[in-house]
């Protein structure tokens, strides 16, 4: 039964977790940003006023606004009123931020003072490492479906924390770990990451956690990949899907230190360049002593 419902996780946490990464995954958030009436209380306009009476950051205002950050969203709520009580501004405070989890942009996790430097840094990175603006706004917020996404993550991640099979928990790893970081979700990435580090650690057998984290990485990207290519959310999640099944079962009989071998001679290759983009130095050693 235990196996059951591990497999069913996986299968679960890997097929939302790459929904989220591809194109389509905004239609999938603007489904759900309607379950909770919207209708402003006192509590949701004084969160707003900052934005309202200056405008500032448009469409992308809760990250500079200083009001919808979850530390800035309760200092708001409990200004609103005076005479109140902390069960009334708890209760109002989770009903505002789920109002604002529900929809596509979600809530900041922290707020950015000077939106000027912000603004220059996000065109500075976009330049340099051809990363869209939008996924670094993306990176910095959490939506419903996101954090749905990670407890899911978790909740898989836990049932194959302790199973023989260390092959396929990297595997896992691998998958919801590039998903999260395509996807532009800090806590799944961050989760998956961890996971993944504290498996190549325990995992005597190097063997496996390579062979298990490549197939994560092939199986995910592929299909975030060829899922891209389509207008059709429908036919590209169906090619996808097929494209990434064959993929794997091709990988099963792929000669799996050869391919390791070339993927660390490259990634050797760039650490200089990887380095000299970003202006920091022990970043080449690091990358070479990665693999």
């Amino acid at each position: 039964m235990k196996s059951w419902v591990k497999d069913k996780f996986n299968r679960i946490s890997v097929a939302l977790s790459g929904l989220l990464a591809v194109p389509y995954g905004k239609q999938l958030e603007k489904f759900v940003s309607n379950i909770i009436d919207e209708t402003p209380t006192i509590y949701d306009k004084a969160i707003d006023k900052n934005y309202n009476e200056t405008g500032i950051g448009s469409y992308l205002h809760r990250l500079f606004d200083d009001s919808h950050s979850p530390i800035k969203m309760w200092e708001k709520v409990r200004e609103t009123l005076p005479d109140d009580s902390n069960l009334e501004e708890l209760k109002n405070y989770f009903i505002s931020m789920a109002k604002d989890l529900q929809t596509p942009m979600g809530i900041p996790l922290h707020n950015i003072e000077n939106m000027e430097a912000y603004n220059s840094l996000a065109s500075k990175i976009s330049s340099t490492f051809f990363i869209k603006k939008q996924w670094l706004y993306d990176f910095q917020n959490i939506d419903i479906l996101e954090v749905l996404s990670s407890t899911i993550g978790v909740v898989a991640l836990f049932f194959g924390w302790k199973k023989k099979d260390k092959e396929e928990f990297a595997e896992l790893c691998a998958s919801l770990g590039l998903a999260g970081a395509v996807g532009a979700n800090p806590f799944l990435l961050i989760i998956a990451l961890i996971a993944l580090a504290k498996s190549y650690t325990q995992n005597k057998n190097k063997n496996k956690f390579k062979r298990g984290s490549l197939r994560g990485f092939v199986g995910m990207g592929s299909f975030i990949m060829t899922a891209s290519l389509f207008s059709s959310p429908l036919l590209g999640i169906i090619i996808g899907l097929v494209v990434a099944i064959i993929l794997k079962k091709k990988m099963k009989k792929m000669n799996f230190s050869e391919i390791y071998e070339w993927f660390k001679e490259n990634i050797k290759k760039y650490a200089e360049t990887i380095s000299n983009a970003t202006g920091i130095s022990y970043l080449y050693n690091k990358i070479k002593n990665f693999v």
